[in-house]
């Protein structure tokens, strides 16, 4: 296994509960939703710039790609602390949760289409094996530290 398709699965995921959020009408549940979508979201993005992003500054073809990727993060992250304190049965909370769906299924496209591929090209597969490791690794404390603050 390698990195990519650890960080597809994560946009998969991400994909499926935008989906459920969308057709969730008990507000309880829609609040249930984006709490998952507020974890993965945080997850993913953290574990990117901690494993996939540095890795990627050592190639010339991949670090341009760095930059839009963080501000990317930056806006989701920001619109999620956004919705966080809202209703989930208002139309500000369906209106930011749609506004965040839109940014991060951009950025989804920007990595699959452009950003991955490129840093295929630059990345040996056994870095690439590498890489998934410490994604996945990554990723597991990470969750494991946020669970404990939530708890």
């Amino acid at each position: 296994m390698d990195v990519f398709e650890l960080i597809k699965a994560d946009h998969r995921k991400a994909e499926e509960l935008f989906s459920a959020i969308e057709s969730a009408d008990d507000p309880t549940q829609r609040y249930d939703y984006f709490q998952q979508i507020y974890l993965e979201l945080n997850l993913h993005a953290q574990t990117e710039e901690l494993v996939l992003y540095p890795a990627m500054r050592e190639y010339e073809e991949t670090n341009q790609f760095v930059e839009a990727a963080e501000e990317e993060h930056v806006k989701a992250k920001e619109l999620l602390e956004e919705i966080k304190p809202l209703d989930p049965d208002s139309s500000q909370f369906k209106s930011k949760i749609k506004k965040l769906k839109e940014a991060v299924e951009h950025h989804v496209q920007e990595e699959e289409n452009s950003l991955l591929p490129t840093v295929s090209e630059c990345m040996k597969k056994k870095e690439l094996q590498q890489l998934a490791q410490e994604f996945q690794q990554t990723k597991t404390k990470l969750q494991e530290d946020m669970v404990a603050t939530l708890v």
